[in-house]
């Protein structure tokens, strides 16, 4: 047997039905009608036996009845399998096939004789298109009668088909195998997959949707793809009335589709989605849209669940605050409140709703007459105070209710632009206010009472007294004398005694507003006033520069009075009392008042022990008897409320022997100094 063999690295060209095939051996239309047949076969997926088959039949009769068998390798597997147009021919060219001088050749035909022609499971290297090897080969008995040229020719184009045959092949195996691989990747994906399209003229379809859809709305893909407005029907109102027009507009820009969205699936079962899908246009303007539909639903309801517990957890705060709270959003509306504000104000039970403007809610209150209008204020004037009262930080403003209560109002602006209201009830603080100032006012009469009813019986008794030992001194003998002494004695310390109590009385009933004094100046006229007392005892008061600051004068003169005189009467024998006053400015916080002084008076006198530092500042406490030291025991108390009057503290360092320093930590300003507001 002579033998013809085809070993083809291929491409199949376009047209290669030309008419060059004009000249084969027969009409033209039988190689024509070869390429029909064969070209139908694989169109229809034919398995690649089938294919060679229907070559080696084709080419029986083109080539005048000469036996063929053609052999190939599966694509997807790399079998090699072979056919002819008859059995007799498949025998007689496996016979023939063992002739084949070449090793790859060899390993086909020993592969197919072993298995009489059917596929094996050999995997070898050919070429196709790709660049990969690819081996066609056809072998013709020497029966055979071929015009050379012609004959060739139509050989060489069913090589080619064959080729073809075989990729078509690998391409069906690649398609079905891509389509199963999808199939399970759509399955398990814990979610609806879906394709949709945007049709140029606005419609909107699905292409693909994965059998989950069934799960997840109750809808099979085969509704779907019929119908998409079986799909759309499980959402509801609200999402459906836009879902359109935000498609198509997202459609247009080509976004990413990122939408959350509530369903109701047909069994009634309300879940949440979340939608992501991302969008390519195709040359006729379609829109086509690949993504996926997550079931949210467990998370979802963890996250309302944990919403609903800080809710839960703010109203409860809310509920626990003691005063009226209201909090607006940045739009100033109502965002939520507490029970007391109801509580407090029944009348705006209507008004009272969450997004109920500022001014809905002041209007309501000027209505109800709960914000009285002050005399020769129209309302109108009066509501536009409040509102701009409202935008500034940090308003505070007291109401009297027409029920007789007070409520003290706040409010702060929260960071985000947002306000809170407090309205706290401060009715019992105002009768506490009121009784403290009849107290004061008390004090203030008993004070009158104690400089003119009191002092008038003392100044009788010593009048009486000095007349007793001006006329009667002989017959009063030396006993009477004393008793007179020790009376005048009694009367000048009772006086002493009132007109201390009457100075620590006035550091709040005739305490004046604040204005700036210079220190300098005061300690100068209170070593003035002393200059005689100072003299007696030899001493020294020894001051620079001191500050100016906000205070009430008479009670600074009051303050530095009473430290330098305790200073000249508590000294050490022998030695001449000396006083030193120096004052230091410290930096503090920025705040309000970010400057403080601090004033130290140092003496070198008798000290005392530390552990009655306390007791010093106590009314009417004394460590030294009367009869060591002259004294009421009010003048360092009278210093300590000087002190918190003006905002500031004193307190005391001392030794026993060594002398003694009292420090007054005191504001350089008051926040209401100078005006009739000023601290009482």
């Amino acid at each position: 047997m002579s033998l013809t063999t085809f070993d083809q690295n291929f491409s199949v060209a376009d047209g290669f039905f030309a008419a060059e095939h004009s000249d084969a051996p027969g009409d033209a239309s039988e190689l024509l009608e070869a390429h029909s047949r064969v070209l139908r076969l694989i169109a229809s997926d034919a398995d690649l036996v089938d294919c060679l088959r229907e070559i080696a039949v084709r080419l029986k009769t083109i080539t005048g009845g000469a036996d063929a068998i053609v052999v190939a390798l599966r694509p997807e597997s790399g079998e090699a399998v072979g056919a002819a147009a008859t059995d007799e021919a498949m025998e007689e060219g496996l016979k023939a096939l063992t002739t084949l001088p070449s090793s790859r050749h060899s390993l086909i035909v020993d592969d197919l004789i072993a298995n009489q022609g059917r596929s094996v499971g050999l995997r070898h290297d050919v070429m196709n298109r790709a660049g990969q090897e690819l081996g066609v080969m056809i072998v013709l008995g020497e029966r055979s009668k071929i015009p050379a040229a012609p004959g060739i020719r139509a050989l060489n184009d069913l090589s080619f088909l064959t080729a073809y045959a075989i990729e078509a092949a690998g391409r069906t195996r690649a398609l079905v195998a891509a389509n199963e691989r999808f199939a399970a990747l759509a399955k398990n994906i814990p979610g609806v997959v879906y394709q949709r399209v945007v049709r140029p003229n606005g419609d909107i379809r699905y292409t693909y949707i994965s059998d989950s859809a069934k799960d997840l709305f109750g809808v099979s893909p085969e509704e779907i793809l019929s119908d998409p407005q079986a799909l759309f029907d499980c959402h509801g109102p609200d999402y459906y009335s836009t879902f359109r027009e935000r498609l198509l507009a997202a459609s247009r820009s080509l976004q990413l589709w990122d939408v959350e969205a509530t369903i109701i699936a047909r069994d009634g079962t309300r879940k949440f989605t979340h939608a992501i899908a991302r969008p390519h246009r195709e040359a006729d303007g379609t829109v086509v849209w690949n993504g996926v539909i997550l079931n949210q639903t467990r998370i979802k309801e963890a996250e309302l669940e944990a919403a609903a517990a800080s809710r839960r957890t703010r109203d409860a705060i809310i509920e626990s605050i003691p005063q009226a709270f209201a909090l607006f959003d940045p739009n100033d509306c109502l965002v939520t409140w507490n029970s007391r504000f109801l509580e407090l104000y029944p009348e705006l039970n209507d008004v009272i709703v969450a997004g109920t403007s500022y001014e809905t809610l002041l209007q309501a209150e000027l209505n109800a007459s709960i914000d009285p209008i002050p005399e020769g204020v129209s309302l109108q004037e009066h509501l536009e105070r409040r509102l701009e009262q409202h935008r500034q930080a940090g308003h505070v403003v007291e109401r009297r209710l027409p029920n007789g209560r007070w409520i003290l109002i706040n409010e702060h602006h929260t960071t985000d632009g947002g306000v809170v209201v407090l309205h706290t009830d401060i009715t019992e603080l105002k009768a506490r206010e009121a009784a403290l100032a009849r107290s004061n006012h008390e004090l203030e009469a008993f004070a009158s009472i104690a400089s003119h009813d009191l002092q008038e019986p003392l100044r009788k008794i010593d009048a009486f007294g000095d007349r007793l030992k001006r006329k009667y001194s002989t017959e009063l003998g030396e006993d009477g004398n004393m008793y007179i002494d020790r009376m005048r004695s009694s009367v000048s310390r009772m006086r002493a005694l009132i007109n201390d109590l009457l100075d620590y009385s006035r550091v709040t009933t005739k305490a004046k507003p604040f204005t700036r004094v210079d220190l300098t100046d005061v300690v100068s006229d209170v070593v003035s006033d002393l200059e005689v007392r100072i003299e007696e005892v030899e001493g020294s008061v020894v001051f620079d520069h001191l500050p100016t600051l906000d205070a009430d004068r008479t009670q600074m003169r009051q303050l530095f009075q009473n430290l330098i005189a305790n200073a000249m009467k508590f000294h050490r024998e022998n030695e001449a009392p000396r006083v030193e006053i120096r004052a230091e400015i410290a930096e503090r916080s920025k705040n309000v008042n970010p400057h403080r002084c601090r004033i130290d008076v140092i003496d070198n006198g008798i000290g005392f022990d530390m552990k009655y530092a306390d007791r010093v500042f106590g009314i009417f406490q004394r460590l030294h008897t009367r009869a060591e030291y002259e004294g009421t025991g009010v003048g360092l108390a009278t210093c300590r409320k000087i002190a918190e009057r003006h905002q500031g503290e004193i307190s005391v360092h001392s030794r026993t022997g060594e002398g003694t320093t009292f420090s007054i930590d005191i504001p350089l300003r008051q926040p209401m100094a100078g005006g009739e507001g000023a601290r009482p």
